[in-house]
């Protein structure tokens, strides 16, 4: 029932260069890959964590801090190697399908196709080499993971709240995501509905509504701000680059 789904990969250790389940994962992410450059380039590229040829590895919070290393060491030498860009998404980034309670986070490898092919074949001898402490949970019953399904509030009640918000055009297409996947994981997570107006480049601003409890909405209107906030972030970041 969630956008995103879990695949567990899984084989013996072996004195081979590569496991089984390494060989797996590369065989999985060029499928994965190969499918996504299907799509037309002007629904591929988003902005914030929508990228073009974009692998996730759900990974054991236990395993983030090695994969990262002293001060980003490990990391970015594993950029630099493979020529992908390497994401270890926020707590707040995280896919309905992870498990906050467990400690679950995302990895985010995009950019070309070699490049992200040759980051997985390092980073699977990485996680190989540094294996989870604990059994990373999928059960969508857990503590953490399962959202009860958000209770319908009636348009015309009283107790229906509406608030409209105002998005800056050039940051309206990385909040819808690609095919909507963004704009419904905040509809889905909060139970709000949420329509967009205005033509795509009409104007400077396009006008979000929220609706649904106040609940609702309030959640939906902070995972807007959260992404907002987190664009207004890389964008002074980059102007100070420069």
């Amino acid at each position: 029932r969630h956008e995103e789904r879990v695949i567990i990969i899984s084989s013996k250790d072996s004195e081979s260069m590569f496991t089984d389940a390494e060989n797996a994962l590369h065989e999985i992410a060029s499928l994965i890959l190969q499918e996504d450059n299907v799509i037309p380039e002007a629904l591929r590229v988003g902005t914030g964590h929508v990228a073009a040829n974009a692998i996730k590895l759900l990974i054991a919070g236990t395993q983030a801090g090695g994969l990262i290393g002293v001060s980003g060491q490990n990391i970015e030498k594993l950029r630099n190697s493979s020529g992908a860009t390497i994401t270890v998404l926020a707590q707040h980034q995280l896919p309905l399908c992870a498990s906050a309670h467990e400690s679950d986070r995302v990895v985010q490898i995009s950019g070309d196709i070699p490049a992200v092919l040759r980051a997985l074949v390092e980073m699977g001898c990485q996680l190989r080499e540094n294996p989870p402490k604990q059994v990373i949970s999928i059960s969508p019953y857990n503590v953490g993971f399962y959202r009860p399904p958000q209770q319908y509030v009636d348009p015309t009640s009283a107790e229906y709240v509406n608030l409209a918000m105002m998005i800056p055009e050039t940051m309206m297409g990385g909040l819808i995501g690609r095919c909507g996947s963004n704009i419904s994981r905040i509809r889905s997570e909060s139970g709000a509905t949420i329509k967009v107006y205005g033509g795509k480049g009409e104007q400077k601003q396009r006008q979000l509504h929220l609706g649904g409890s106040a609940q609702q909405v309030a959640l939906a209107k902070q995972r807007v701000d959260e992404y907002i906030y987190s664009q207004m972030i890389q964008q002074a970041g980059a102007q100070q680059s420069v």
